[in-house]
Formats: structure tokens, sequence, C-alpha cells
């Protein structure tokens, strides 16, 4: 998509990401390396283990409130008032976006009905993402695994993506694990910004910023200055939402540095081949003619 908007999609490209839109954006940097000049993680859901509110099934967990949650209000008002309520700690600015864009009108695929009572002027409205769609994303059913023997078995057809270690719980998802596993790959430059008071498993994270980039593909990680975590004080899960001016900050400054490197870099590369000929850019350099040398001649036998 990029290539073919690239007048309006010009490099450098940052990818930012909260929550499990950071283990997605971290996916996408893996699937093409040089894609995103640097990436911004608040609070991804990157980690070996799920949060300690557990799966949904034992400890509630955010999977049940959005499965029971109300989501059909009388109209448009009711759903702003309900929605002001649970998002007291919201910059008002995050709140009126939400209310602006995350509610339909009625009627939907899923409630195709209108109450008989409903004003057509001042329809009921639900979520834009309704709330089985938000808990499909949340977690996979795996319900399957488990034989009648007791012994646990992976469907491979439609399970493939399944963790051989985790295959014994009912609900399940992926990516936090494999993104964790492979982050020693990431090229581009992070910034994770992690609240800290967050509900995710902090130590697991810490430890997956310790190993972003250090491996074979990645840019260089902490001890190169190219990953930086920031702790968002007093802050939990949510605090894009709630600590807007501080996130930006955070994030701006990372921006100055990491878009100067970038324009340095592009400099550099092309300083060192404005003067090239096109002859230049189809054959070795001497400096390579230098390194592999020419096989001598085999002596003719007599």
């Amino acid at each position: 998509m990029i290539n073919q908007f690239r007048k309006e999609m010009p490099r450098p490209i940052v990818g930012i990401g909260h929550s499990f839109g950071g283990c997605q954006i971290t996916n996408l940097a893996y699937l093409h390396p040089r894609l995103f000049t640097t990436l911004i993680l608040m609070d991804p859901v990157i980690q070996l283990s799920p949060p300690p509110m557990g799966f949904g099934t034992d400890t509630l967990g955010g999977v049940n409130y959005t499965t029971y949650r109300q989501d059909i209000w009388p109209n448009r008002k009711a759903a702003a008032e309900s929605q002001a309520k649970a998002s007291r700690t919201w910059d008002p600015r995050v709140l009126n976006k939400m209310i602006e864009y995350g509610y339909r009108d009625l009627p939907t695929i899923l409630y195709p009905d209108l109450p008989s009572d409903a004003d057509p002027a001042d329809p009921p409205v639900t979520l834009t993402t309704n709330k089985y769609q938000d808990a499909f994303v949340q977690l996979r059913e795996n319900f399957s695994a488990r034989q009648p023997d007791g012994r646990i078995k992976i469907n491979r057809t439609t399970h493939a993506d399944m963790d051989p270690l985790a295959a014994f719980v009912p609900l399940y998802r992926p990516e936090p694990r494999s993104t964790f596993y492979k982050l020693p790959s990431l090229r581009p430059s992070v910034l994770w910004l992690v609240g800290e008071k967050t509900y995710l498993r902090l130590d697991e994270m810490r430890e997956g910023i310790k190993i972003t980039g250090t491996g074979v593909g990645g840019s260089g990680g902490i001890p190169e200055g190219r990953v930086k975590e920031i702790v968002m004080s007093k802050q939990g899960h949510l605090f894009p939402f709630e600590e807007t001016s501080q996130t930006a900050k955070e994030c701006s400054e990372w921006l100055v540095v990491e878009l100067g490197t970038f324009r340095e870099t592009e400099k550099q590369w092309r300083e060192s081949r404005k003067n090239m000929t096109v002859r230049d850019h189809m054959v070795p350099s001497q400096k390579w003619l230098q390194v592999v040398r020419r096989p001598s001649r085999p002596k003719n036998k007599l």
C-alpha cells in the first residue's frame, strides 16, 4: 500500500501503538523491517504470561466485562452520559472523540430491529465495534484441545498458532508470546512507554525491553541507544487517554532525536552516491576487488 501511495506516505514513517495495537505494529515491523524509522510502544501487550487477572475463566478479566457489557443505549446522549461516568479520568478531548466515533445508530446487522418506542430522529445507538468482535480480538477459543482421555492435542489446521506450552488453556492469544520471542530481531528503534501501575506483567515487559534489537537483524538495542524505556509515574494501562500532555511530551522528545538521526543518515547516503556513475552502480567497487582475490592460473601439465 505504501509503495502504491508513496507520494502521500513519504518516509520517515513512525509506528505508534497502544496495548494490543503495540503488539500489532511490532509484528508489522517484523514483516517489513525497513518500513518504520522508529516505533513508539505504549504499554504494549508483549509478554510471556497472561495478565494476573487471568483468562476470564477463573479470575475475572477484561474479556468478562466485554462479553457482558451494556451495548445498546436509548440515544447518543444516554451513551455519552454512560461513557462519561466510566471514563472520569480521561482527557476531555479523548472522551469527546470516543463519544463521536465510538457509537453508531441502530439498526445494525447485529441489532436489525428498532424498539417500537424508538425516535427515528434520535435513535438508539450501539458500539461502533460490537462487543463480541472486541472480545474475539482479546482472546481466541481453544475448546477442543483437551481430548476425552485428558491428553492435550493441538489441531494444527485450525490452531497452528497455538504455543504448545500453553495449549491447555481454553482461551488464548498467540501474539504476545510469539512477539516477545522475536524482539531481538526488531530493526526499528523503539521507545517503550510503560505505566508504573499497569495491569500487564511489567517484569516480563522489562525483560523484553532488555533484548529488543540485540539479535541478528536488530537495531542494536539499549547498548547502542536504539531502545529506551520511560515509566509513566503513577499511571496505569490507559495513560495515553488520561495523561495526554505527558505522553505527547515523551513521544515528541524521542521523535526529535530519531528524525534528526534519520535525516543525517539519508544525507550521508546521498553524499556517498552522488558522484557515482551508472556503471559504478552495476559493477563491484575497488574495495570489493581487493577483498575478493583473483584465482591463480593452474600450472600447465607437461
